[in-house]
């Protein structure tokens, strides 16, 4: 079992992804004396005193303890009073002592310097009650949507950005409360020249919280290209599988990214312009296991202005100002211009997001009721199935995909709808799924699903289910009938005086060949199968009912001439097969 990192530990970075290791305590290096450069030179992956000109500069620790403005002129009001008493019996020597007292003017005077004095304290205080709302509006977030339990083990994912930083901070400020274990993950992307700066202000964050840190660099745009990916979703993909493995690595429950409102509502206006349904349309959820997002209904701006009052120091992507890509497009040039008709378009967006994922949760629901009420052992009853709604059947079609394995858009339902309106038969959909249209039954399956076995032996009397194979089989002996025709299809008569053990069930080989009943001269299986309008995608897997001659009935179609039962038998075995 892979042993978690000891608090205050950091990782070592290496250019194959995974490769991690764990180097001394934080605090050591945060207390030993510096070795090698001489004083006044930055050691090597430390933070130099002059940041790099995309890292906000922190500023000075404030004082939130001290009193309030008002406090503040009362008192500087009685301390007034008696200077101006004095001052005025200086000025007059001699003269009878005489009450001073303020003119509107003077009052006005006297309140604006109090004021000018105290904006600073008043300005901390200000600070202070926006840091406090912050922490209650994360509260309330990870309360409503229950995004994690006290004592759980949290991976932190934090890029470097005001976003993930802030994330880091919060969580770290609510640790204690809520019993939390915290380890921060970093992800070297290798797309931009300066992500070492990335590192180094990610560092010295869990260096000074006294938190372990994990890392490792993956080169993303290399890997877009051997796998024909664009780079986003290259970098996506990777930061996924770093995160997942760092995860299982430390042996924690939970990821926290740091997602915010203001990227559910790009993310909505991202969908919509692509042409997203309710599904697309809810943005970003606040909880996708083992993914959480905390920040969900905090702004980027509240997450900067955090960053800036507590002095915590961030970097900003310069790829993120590229307006070439639609989603930087859709912030920075379409945003202004709607926050002039609405300032507070990001909100209604994200609000509407939140209500499209309480109708996505009600469709869901009505999916799962409906197929399940269509379904059948061998797939869905096209019958059932075309009495619903048109809408309900692309919930019920999109659910069917999905419990096969795959999610489909919706060009691909439609694909399939109107297939089962029209001639049915098969349509090759994503990944690897297909969905087969016949014998009034809509079925989905992957073309690559493995099927290790094809025979299965019957018993000479009794009934047995072949699972993998969607069929059952009764076997019996009975008086010989009056008619060697079978009163269903489904049902074979076969002699037992020319039937050599054993009775077995297999799937159709390349080249089976047979002398099927009362047709002379012998014919393919795959011929009989095509013959009888058995669907292409279900021929591979067609039981034939065999002994150890040879293929005795092509279940369904026909039987073969050299078992047929002859005149003067007076017992035969009946064989009903029959679809789970």
């Amino acid at each position: 079992m892979p042993q978690t990192p000891e608090q205050g530990q950091v990782g070592r970075c290496h250019d194959l992804p995974g490769q991690i290791e764990i180097g001394e305590p934080a605090d050591q290096r945060h207390h030993r004396r510096p070795e090698g450069p001489a004083e006044g030179e930055a050691r090597r992956g430390e933070i130099e005193p002059s940041e790099p000109r995309s890292v906000e500069e922190p500023h000075a620790a404030r004082d939130t303890g001290r009193p309030g403005p008002e406090e503040d002129l009362e008192r500087a009001q009685r301390e007034e009073r008696p200077r101006l008493r004095a001052e005025d019996d200086l000025a007059a020597p001699g003269h009878r002592r005489r009450e001073v007292t303020q003119s509107p003017q003077e009052g006005r005077d006297l309140h604006s310097t109090i004021i000018a004095r105290s904006s600073g304290r008043w300005n901390r205080n200000a600070q202070a009650s926006k840091m406090l709302a912050m922490l209650d509006k994360v509260r309330e977030t990870v309360a409503r949507f229950q995004l994690l339990v006290p004592g759980e083990h949290v991976v932190v994912a934090v890029s470097g950005g005001a976003d993930s930083m802030a994330l880091l901070h919060i969580l770290h400020r609510l640790q204690t409360e809520w019993n939390l274990r915290l380890t921060v993950a970093h992800l070297d992307h290798g797309i931009r020249p300066d992500t070492a700066e990335d590192l180094a202000v990610v560092r010295a964050a869990t260096d000074r919280l006294g938190l372990p840190l994990v890392y490792a660099r993956v080169d993303v745009p290399a890997r877009a290209e051997a796998e024909g990916r664009n780079l986003e979703e290259a970098a996506r993909l990777a930061r996924r599988e770093f995160l997942e493995r760092t995860a299982r690595d430390v042996g924690a429950t939970k990821i926290a990214l740091g997602h915010t409102r203001t990227d559910v509502a790009e993310t909505v206006f991202f969908h919509l312009l692509r042409g997203a349904g309710p599904r697309g349309l809810r943005g970003i959820l606040p909880m996708s296991s083992p993914y959480v997002r905390p920040l969900i209904r905090c702004s980027r701006d509240e997450t900067r202005a955090f960053c800036r009052e507590e002095g915590i120091p961030f970097r900003d992507d310069p790829t993120n100002l590229d307006t070439r890509l639609l989603r930087n497009a859709i912030r920075l040039e379409l945003f202004p211009m709607l926050n002039k008709h609405n300032p507070r378009t990001e909100e209604a967006l994200a609000r509407a997001a939140e209500l499209l994922a309480e109708a996505e949760e009600a469709l869901s629901w009505t999916a799962d009721l409906a197929h399940a009420e269509v379904s059948r052992p061998d797939g869905i009853d096209l019958d059932l199935l075309q009495g619903l709604p048109r809408g309900v059947q692309a919930l019920v079609v999109r659910r069917a995909a999905e419990a096969a394995g795959g999610a489909l858009e919706q060009r691909h339902v439609e694909e399939v709808l109107q297939r089962m309106a029209g001639s049915g038969g098969e349509v090759h959909l994503p990944h690897g799924l297909r969905a087969r249209i016949g014998n009034d039954v809509l079925g989905f399956a992957r073309a690559d699903a493995p099927r290790a076995r094809t025979t299965w032996e019957l018993p000479s009397d009794g009934e047995v289910t072949i699972e993998d194979l969607g069929w059952s089989f009764r076997l019996s002996r009975a008086p010989c009938p009056g008619t060697f025709v079978p009163p269903i299809p489904l049902v074979a008569y076969l002699d037992p005086v020319r039937l050599v053990p054993p009775l077995f069930v297999r799937t159709p080989h390349a080249g089976d060949r047979l002398r099927p009943l009362g047709l002379g001269g012998t014919k393919t299986v795959s011929d009989l199968l095509l013959e009888a309008r058995v669907p292409r995608w279900e021929r591979a897997r067609w039981p034939l009912l065999c002994d150890g001659r040879g293929i005795a009935w092509v279940v369904g179609v026909r039987t073969s001439e050299d078992h047929k039962v002859v005149l003067g038998t007076t017992e035969v075995l009946r064989v009903e097969a029959r679809r789970t």
